[in-house]
């Protein structure tokens, strides 16, 4: 009977260093290559970077539309830009105006 104890014992100890060494594998594993490891990580931060970046000309494209809506007020009307879009959205021609078409 203290034969079998002995072995009980080891095998006991065994496989719970067995356990543990496979758990702090998988958590090791997991922290570099995981949803939220170190790769990932590193692909989040150039992802943060290219939609900066679009940010950037997204914030200059506003900034375009927002200029061009400040020559449209009642309070500063730039006729230029008035007859510009008028032409734009009534497909109008001046007289003086030229056409060219390719093919």
């Amino acid at each position: 009977m203290i034969v079998r104890t002995r072995w009980r014992t080891v095998a006991a100890h065994l496989a719970l260093w067995l356990t543990a060494t496979g758990a702090v594998a998988y958590f090791s594993q997991q922290a570099y290559v995981g949803a939220h490891g170190l790769v990932a990580s590193r692909e989040f931060e150039a992802e943060i970077a290219q939609l900066s970046a679009k940010l950037g000309d997204l914030k200059s494209t506003r900034a375009s539309y927002e200029h061009r809506i400040e020559l449209l007020s009642s309070d500063r009307l730039d006729p230029d830009l008035l007859d510009e879009q008028a032409r734009v959205d009534l497909g109008w021609l001046n007289a003086n105006d030229r056409v060219i078409q390719s093919r």
